[in-house]
């Protein structure tokens, strides 16, 4: 066992490993002594932390989702709808392609039996968030004639924003969850555009 760390930032120190150890190994094989020994501290002061393995394990999930999440937190921004959508699906895209995303998306889908409520809070801090802030833009932009045809009300309006997160997710991140090689960045910022024309067209 290493010396105990002295410093302040202990807790930082063990959701550090824990998320390393976490992601490495899973819930299940990963134990306390070998967060302990990778945090540098002991596993009495994980325990002055947190209650149990379990505890450690929701807060580190909770703690890499609103990391990870961060891109799909900022304001729509100026501009027409094809260029807000452009950006946000692009953003949208590199999270969920993001390779600490995927092994996050891997370790809930794992330990979903025993943390279901894990699985509801990345996809309400992802996925839902990204659908009711995209389907509100859309309701808005459509009453003033910006990319839409015509007005589209909250019910079509989450419709068509629920399909536009689907076309974004489901070839790009399929590849990367089973290891395939990504597309180039050229290609993947020319498929956001086809969603975007997809999306827009179907209005």
């Amino acid at each position: 066992m290493p010396a105990e760390k002295s410093r302040p930032d202990k807790h930082h120190a063990i959701t550090k490993a824990a998320s390393e150890m976490f992601l490495a190994e899973g819930f299940e094989r990963a134990s306390l002594d070998q967060i302990a020994h990778r945090a540098g501290v002991s596993k009495q002061t994980i325990y002055s932390h947190f209650a149990d393995k379990k505890a450690l394990f929701r807060a580190i999930s909770a703690e890499l989702t609103e990391k990870l999440t961060i891109p799909l937190k900022q304001p729509a921004g100026h501009g027409d709808l094809r260029s807000v959508l452009l950006r946000l699906g692009e953003d949208a895209l590199a999270m969920m392609t993001n390779p600490a995303s995927l092994d996050l998306h891997r370790l809930i889908v794992s330990a979903a039996s025993q943390f279901p409520e894990l699985g509801r809070a990345a996809y309400e801090a992802g996925a839902l968030r990204m659908i009711d802030d995209l389907a509100t833009l859309l309701t808005q932009r459509s009453q003033i004639g910006d990319g839409l045809k015509q007005p589209v009300g909250p019910k079509q309006a989450r419709v068509m924003a629920e399909q536009f997160v689907g076309m974004l997710r489901g070839f790009h991140q399929i590849r990367g969850l089973l290891g395939v090689k990504p597309v180039p960045a050229a290609q993947r910022k020319a498929y956001v555009g086809a969603c975007v024309d997809m999306l827009l067209r179907g209005a």
